[in-house]
């Protein structure tokens, strides 16, 4: 069998010659494993198998981590995979204990070493060197201090791995090294003809001998593409990679391939660049070199030349790509900016928890409690989201009074209060205001022995103080938008759960009696750093931001790389400061590269060319003058190796002079076209974003007759629309029912979950389908919701009356299926209706497996079963939603038994779909009401028909029929009961948020409710249709527009 490497230049087509490859096996019945480094570089992968095959079926395209998995599935049930927030604790342990007397016995608590030896124990795993080896190699070396400390760190290394073996706990290194180990005994390749390795630039040692042990085999093809090729730098590449995979038996493949088609000046550059010569001359190359003062200059001009790439270029979004090293530093300009600009982005809009103020004031609380200090304690009493709005109101009288006390006393408490109650405009306030004083320094004086019970009087305090009540009172007062209820309620959770996590980890790994408080802060405050609080979901289209690592071979039109500035792009700081220089050298003699200066240095250069020759058409290079504290930074030397390309007058063009900060916001008038002239102008009457437009323009104005008429036109339509906007008298085209129409119909409309998600998703669409009662029949649309009410009928009847509650009973099940396709017509061809009946049982039969093993998992963590006990339950609610009338059907409830077989009120609701299901944010934004108004009518139908005094809800979940997974709200206590290891939801809920924001949708729902009854059908902000792939039924009769909704400043949604 073959087993080649494609060490190919850029821009050659080998990628997509290899998944031809690809389809050619799976067409001879075979499967293909596609193993890439990057979710980048899968998209691409995937989108080139939709275009060449019409799908992706019989093909694998994951990492190697993935592959790891699937290869050691077994092994990992046995075991419980640690965070590296786990392994930390462990390890923190582990070095207090051993480090006395040892070379790192005064660092042995810093919370850098302990990350710097987690750090090294990776490295190690990830070379396949155990702790004995490592002591050998530690044996050999003549230099007595650095003897010393390897011999230490073999010992951490020794020590962590029996504290893991007594435990029977793994870390994600483990897998590695397993999948390597089992790779003999895995069914796993059994029928796979083809595997590839596609767009790696370095392959780590373990994932090498992964390799190794496929090269044995002689049941399939192996191929690797490297497509990364440039001779004027290749020493990288060549004696690491190439070198590794010729010495498993790999054959290089010198054959010459089709290559992309590109432009000229792109493709010389990704080609020689680091040659030194001059290669390119002309006045309009393809390639521009920029600086900025700031960030927000950066992006602004970035999203400036975007825009007219999108806009004149008739360029899509999706097809032009921005590489920043640093993306956090970045992101909020981004999203600001691009939002502004009305540019899609593809990135991660989530808020940095660390970086709210919910979280510092929580962070004040844990600092006034550890340090007593005043401003701590000043930040709290004036803090909208730890005391009531009565509170937070007076900050200003409140600063007064602290101010006037002597900061320094121990007793600074005592003082306020004092002067709070000699203070007469608080008199009414006093007593309320003096309980949370009370509250505060009570907090502070409970003692605590070590850092697990600090963490728990601090999420004491968190619930004693009500927070997520103070919350929802701000926005129920119009102090706070939704989007910010939505965040910090978000934003509370999480703070909560990190503090869970900590103490969790404290209690099963720590010894928190020699715990110091400096560690917890600092363990605390990374936690706080790594998780961001989600407001949207990522957008799927438009312009990509990617991590520079994340060229791996993906082609785009055009191509921005930002912040390439020494430190940053390059990037040489050692990775690990436990080694000097001659440390490294020494390492990397043993084959232990520790990513050294010199070594991320040579990768580094490889993923900037790899950046330019994502390039079609366009690159254009950016770096800082600047830092944002107003320090100077320098331009990465790859920045002199680009410019090294062009000839004198070349340069003259194509790098833009510097931009000072007084000059930041400077718009060249010169440099607008007519077109932008007219967007500038336009955009600056309507949207106010500029100052006087016609005054910057007039000039342009008085010389152009046909640009004066067309911003006149544009001027006299948008002033028309803004009245139709603005006047209820004209809206009605807009889709408001006038009340002097009286349409009897709205207040006899039928309620439920389903109706009201429908409103929320395009009240025209409502109005056409609920009011007007007119639906266009679509054929595809029929037979999902017919395959759905089958899967719904067939899974009612299999666990009715059910007593094989762990097993599948196969015969129950065909039999079931059987009678309900009997009632199936239309479908002639025997072997067709054979064959769709049996995919429809490979559905079912893997859904009630799957249920099976998730029902069976709760029983192991807490000794009690979930049956499914209610089916396709139908109600009626009076007592929610305003009193309005609500009907529906809750397809599933499983009941909590103990086990003396009595109910005891806990629950689960489960509502099938058939294929994609949303989580808990959709509902809290207002956009899903089902699994909470479910929730409202199973407590009363168990307490009224099942006699259930205190019914307790473990979780709304919506289950996946077809991709056999669970999503919804589930309470966070009981989510590791109800979900193994990592899998459910992301968000979840506690107990005491739990009824807030069940409360919080109700309201939503009773908003929209109103806006039915009052017949407000407005056309939506955003057409749900827009840009999917689906159309819409009512298209032809619609009247949306885009331009207007973003124009209207009154219009009610």
């Amino acid at each position: 069998m073959l087993k080649e490497i494609f060490y190919v230049p850029f821009y050659s087509k080998t990628r997509d010659m290899l998944i031809m490859k690809s389809i050619d096996v799976i067409k001879s019945g075979k499967r293909v494993v596609y193993v890439l480094p990057s979710r980048e570089a899968m998209f691409d992968v995937r989108d080139k198998f939709i275009t060449y095959n019409g799908g992706i079926t019989d093909t694998d395209i994951f990492g190697f981590e993935d592959l790891e998995k699937q290869i050691c599935g077994d092994f990992i049930k046995d075991y419980t995979l640690i965070s590296s927030y786990e392994i930390r604790e462990i390890l923190r342990n582990i070095l207090h204990k051993i480090c006395d007397n040892s070379y790192y016995e005064k660092v042995k608590g810093k919370a850098g070493f302990v990350k710097s030896v987690l750090s090294f124990i990776k490295v190690i795993k990830r070379k396949m060197i155990n702790p004995n080896e490592l002591k050998s190699i530690a044996d050999s070396i003549d230099r007595p201090t650095f003897k010393d400390k390897l011999k230490n760190l073999a010992y951490f290394y020794e020590s962590y791995e029996e504290y893991k073996i007594k435990r029977k706990l793994i870390d994600v290194d483990d897998i590695s090294i397993k999948a390597v180990e089992l790779f003999q005994n895995t069914n796993y390749f059994n029928n796979v003809g083809l595997i590839i390795v596609d767009g790696f630039i370095n392959i780590d040692y373990v994932n090498m001998k992964l390799i190794g042990e496929m090269a044995k085999s002689n049941r399939y093809d192996i191929y690797i593409n490297i497509p990364f090729k440039n001779e004027f730098n290749e020493s990288f590449i060549r004696n690491g990679i190439i070198k590794d995979l010729c010495e498993l038996g790999f054959n290089v493949n010198n054959d010459i391939y089709e290559m992309i088609e590109v432009n000229h000046d792109v493709k010389k550059v990704a080609t020689y660049i680091y040659s030194g010569e001059t290669v390119l001359n002309g006045e309009d190359l393809s390639i521009k070199i920029m600086n900025s003062p700031s960030i927000e200059h950066e992006v602004r001009e970035t999203a400036r030349l975007i825009k007219r790439k999108i806009v004149f270029d008739k360029i899509n979004p999706d097809r032009i790509a921005v590489f920043i090293k640093n993306i956090d530093d970045y992101r909020t300009q981004i999203i600001d900016i691009f939002d502004e600009m009305n540019i899609p982005v593809k990135i991660n809009r989530g808020i940095k928890l660390s970086t709210m103020p919910i979280t510092n004031d929580i962070y004040n609380l844990i600092s006034y409690k550890l340090n007593h200090d005043y401003e701590s304690f000043v930040n709290i009493m004036t803090s909208k989201f730890l005391v009531p709005y009565e509170i937070s109101k007076r900050s200003r009288e409140i600063i007064d009074l602290l101010s006037g006390i002597d900061r320094d006393k121990d007793n600074f408490e005592d003082e306020f209060v004092t002067a709070m109650k000699d203070d007469k405009s608080l008199n009414a306030t006093f007593e309320f205001l003096k309980r949370y004083v009370d509250v505060f320094i009570n907090f502070r004086e409970v003692p605590y022995k070590d850092t697990k019970e600090f963490v728990e009087s601090v999420l004491k305090v968190i619930d004693l103080l009500e927070i997520d009540f103070n919350i929802k009172a701000l926005f129920d007062m119009g102090i706070i938008r939704s989007s910010d209820f939505i965040s910090n309620v978000k934003a509370l959770e999480t703070i909560k759960q990190i503090l869970n996590k900590e103490l969790e980890i404290k209690k099963q790994y720590g010894e928190p009696s020699i715990d110091d408080i400096e560690n917890f802060q600092n363990d605390i405050l990374d936690m706080l750093s790594n998780f961001d609080v989600s407001i949207r979901n990522l957008d799927f289209e438009g312009v990509r931001i990617i991590s520079p690592d994340l060229a791996r071979g993906q082609m785009y039109d055009v191509v921005f790389i930002l912040g390439v500035n020494e430190g940053v792009l390059p990037s040489t700081k050692s990775i690990n400061p436990i080694f000097d220089l001659s440390d490294e050298e020494y390492l990397e003699k043993h084959g232990i590269y520790m990513l050294s200066r010199k070594w991320e240095f040579e990768r580094e250069k490889v993923r900037f060319n790899a950046c330019i020759a994502s390039a079609l058409k366009e690159v254009y290079v950016s770096y800082r003058t600047t830092d944002e504290d107003g320090c100077n930074m320098i331009k990465s030397p790859f920045i002199d190796d680009l410019q090294n390309l062009f000839d004198e007058k070349s340069k003259e063009r194509l790098i833009a002079p510097i931009v000072y900060m007084k000059d930041r916001f400077a718009f060249e008038c010169d440099a607008a076209s007519k077109d932008e002239a007219l967007l500038f102008m336009i955009d600056s009457k309507w949207n106010k974003r500029q100052g006087d437009a016609n005054t910057i323009y007039s000039n342009i104005l008085e010389n152009d007759l046909y640009l004066t008429k067309s911003y006149s036109y544009i001027n006299f339509s948008a002033s028309i629309e803004k009245k139709r906007r603005a006047n209820c008298e004209v809206d009605n085209h807009m889709g408001i029912i006038s009340k002097d129409a009286n349409l009897k119909e709205l207040s006899d409309i039928h309620l439920s979950a389903s109706s009201l998600n429908s409103y929320v998703v395009c009240p025209f669409k409502f109005f056409i389908e609920t009011l007007l009662n007119l639906h266009v029949s679509d054929e595809f649309i029929e037979s999902k919701k017919s395959i759905g009410s089958l899967y719904h009928e067939v899974l009612m009847k299999y666990y009715k009356d059910n007593l094989d509650l762990y097993d599948v009973n196969e015969d129950r099940l065909g039999e079931i299926i059987d009678e309900s396709f009997e009632k199936i017509t239309g479908i002639e061809n025997d072997i067709i209706f054979d064959k769709i009946k049996q995919e429809f049982y490979n559905v079912v039969f893997q859904l009630v497996k799957d249920d099976i093993s998730n029902r069976l998992y709760y029983y192991n963590k807490t000794g009690a079963e979930l049956i499914p006990s209610i089916f396709e339950k139908k109600f009626e609610m009076k007592d929610h939603y305003g009193g309005n009338i609500f009907h529906g059907k809750i397809d599933r409830i499983d009941l909590e038994r103990n086990i003396d077989g009595k109910f005891t009120g806990k629950y689960v609701i489960y509502d099938y779909k058939s294929g994609g299901i949303d989580g808990i944010r959709q509902c809290i934004e207002g956009l899903d009401f089902q699994l909470p108004t479910y929730y409202m009518a199973v407590e009363n139908i168990l307490k009224e028909e099942f006699n259930i005094e205190y019914p307790k809800c473990l979780g709304l979940l919506y289950y996946s029929i077809e991709k056999v997974k669970r999503n919804g709200i589930v309470l966070a206590l009981y989510k590791k009961d109800l979900f193994k290891g990592n899998s459910g939801p992301r968000d979840v809920v506690g107990e005491n948020n739990f009824n807030v924001i069940i409360d919080w949708i109700e309201k939503k729902g009773i908003e929209n409710i109103d806006k039915i009854k009052t017949g407000i059908f407005n056309l939506p902000d955003e057409c749900p249709f827009e840009n999917s792939s689906f159309n819409c039924a009512y298209k032809s009769i619609c009247r949306y527009d885009k331009y207007a909704m973003e124009r209207g400043e009154n219009s009610v949604v």
